[in-house]
């Protein structure tokens, strides 16, 4: 599939493909856009569909706010706070117990070593999983995902989640003011059975990315097609991959280098259910 197909999908999703997607248990509502358009109207592609639950308080922005933090470095650049790489409302969904979570971080000063932190909250603010993060290469998009092995956090099935990277530009100060925060939040749910029967029939993986993106699962769309640019030499990858980031107003951030997934380096995790 070519990237121009690819946009020519995403455009698509407000003709209610996307829609078919429903979760009255989990606090998600979907907006059935076919039945209120006209047909020959047509739509940017919408990810805020899936409105986020109500229990989740006011949501966290997704870009990091306030004044550049004084380990980031003044470039002539207007990117200059970690940004969470996530739809305009900060919500999405996920099929899979141990999803992956990407932010952008700016150009760091010469010298200067900040930490990277990420942390999982339950809606109610009860801590699943924390953990600093490996030496962080920046400008550029970074990855995180939660471990895979016996006995890690995972996701529950219709419960929301609330995370965040912060970036701490003075780890060994008490006043974390200057602290630099992007954040988001998340919903695993149990794959449509229309979807399922979509998948069998892909015949490429960039077919899968546009699958996830037709039905609204952000973070399988996006965690898809990165996995694809980092192994596959193709130029079209990057077309998709424009399309997606500029499908939830981040064209801005959709050009700079896509970085190898980090490393946890240390963690402190509580219990939470396994897959």
């Amino acid at each position: 599939m070519t990237g121009t197909k690819f946009v020519s999908d995403l455009l698509k999703l407000s003709m209610g493909i996307l829609l078919a997607v429903a979760i009255p248990d989990a606090g998600v509502e979907s907006v059935q856009a076919q039945s209120r358009l006209p047909s020959n109207q047509r739509l940017s592609p919408n990810w805020g569909n899936f409105r986020p639950p109500s229990n989740l308080g006011r949501p966290t922005g997704r870009e990091g706010g306030g004044s550049r933090g004084p380990c980031i470095a003044e470039t002539s650049s207007t990117i200059d706070n970690p940004i969470a790489l996530v739809p305009v409302n900060g919500f999405g969904t996920t099929l899979v117990a141990r999803p992956t979570f990407f932010v952008y971080v700016p150009t760091i000063k010469r010298g200067e070593k900040p930490q990277m932190q990420f942390v999982l909250r339950t809606a109610d603010n009860r801590i699943v999983y924390s953990t600093t993060l490996s030496t962080i290469p920046s400008p550029g998009i970074v990855s995180f995902s939660l471990p895979d092995r016996v006995n890690s956090p995972s996701l529950e099935l219709g419960k929301t989640y609330k995370w965040a990277f912060t970036l701490i530009c003075n780890p060994n100060d008490d006043d974390r003011s200057d602290s630099q925060l992007a954040a988001g939040s998340i919903q695993r749910i149990a794959s449509p059975s229309q979807m399922v029967r979509d998948l069998a029939q892909t015949t490429s993986p960039q077919d899968r990315v546009a699958v996830y993106a037709r039905y609204g699962i952000w973070y399988d769309a996006i965690s898809a097609i990165a996995n694809l640019s980092r192994t596959a030499d193709n130029p079209a990858l990057q077309n998709d991959w424009l399309a997606l980031l500029t499908s939830v107003d981040l064209q801005k951030i959709a050009n700079q280098p896509l970085i190898q997934p980090l490393t946890a380096r240390e963690t402190q995790s509580r219990p939470a259910s396994r897959p």
